[in-house]
């Protein structure tokens, strides 16, 4: 086949690629899910973010968080969250009276981009399910049986098709054991990126960056 049809019908296989990858881009939303879990001297939270494949998971357990990336369900990279904001640094002395005022400062220039970025992501947010247990017991069993009054009379207020909360009162001794999760979906999630960035690339949230990573006479380099 010759002439200029087949250079036509590669164009247009380009565009249409194009095309279904922007729209795939825009349509898929973004599913934000928060986990927290508390039993005895346990208590482990875990917030997931993901977006077609690929996600990000910030595990609190212990002093030190931990950021994961991940791909079709499994962890590529796992680095501590200290690591990545001022790795080989131990801050022994805070920031001094300069450094927070320069971190004030830089953020009350932020509000505009920050409240940009926190209204579309309000927009665009919805909330899909919340499901839960709690085993509460306050060591008063008058106490505990007026708080277990109080969830009575606001579980019925809730959205039952999308809220399952569960509380189970412990009269005999004091008790706290949570288990939550719920999870969310952010409608064109592009979007909402495209104002993350802008804020990110803002001249002043690099100087609260460098305000933040900037070493004080106490710090003591590793």
């Amino acid at each position: 086949m010759s002439g200029p049809f087949p250079a036509v019908l590669l164009t247009a296989g380009i565009i249409t690629t194009v095309v279904l990858i922007a729209v795939l881009l825009l349509i898929v939303p973004a599913r934000v899910s928060f986990s927290f879990r508390s039993s005895g001297s346990e208590t482990k939270g875990i917030l997931t973010g993901s977006w077609l494949i690929f996600g990000l998971e910030v595990l609190a357990r212990g002093k030190d968080p931990e950021l994961s990336v991940m791909a079709g369900g499994a962890r590529l990279v796992t680095r501590p969250l200290s690591s990545l904001v001022a790795p080989g640094k131990k801050y022994t002395g805070g920031h001094g009276p300069g450094q927070v005022t320069g971190i004030i400062s830089s953020l009350l220039r932020l509000q505009g981009p920050l409240l940009a970025l926190v209204l579309d992501l309000a927009r665009h947010t919805r909330f899909d399910y919340a499901r839960g247990t709690a085993r509460i017991g306050l060591g008063d069993p008058c106490a505990t049986g007026m708080l277990y009054g109080l969830y009575r009379a606001v579980i019925p207020l809730l959205p039952l098709e999308r809220v399952n909360l569960t509380m189970v009162p412990e009269f005999g001794h004091e008790a706290c054991e949570v288990d939550i999760t719920a999870r969310f979906q952010v409608t064109y999630p592009l979007l909402v990126l495209v104002n993350a960035v802008r804020v990110v690339k803002h001249p002043a949230t690099r100087k609260v960056m460098n305000s933040m990573r900037a070493k004080n006479p106490g710090d003591v380099t590793a």
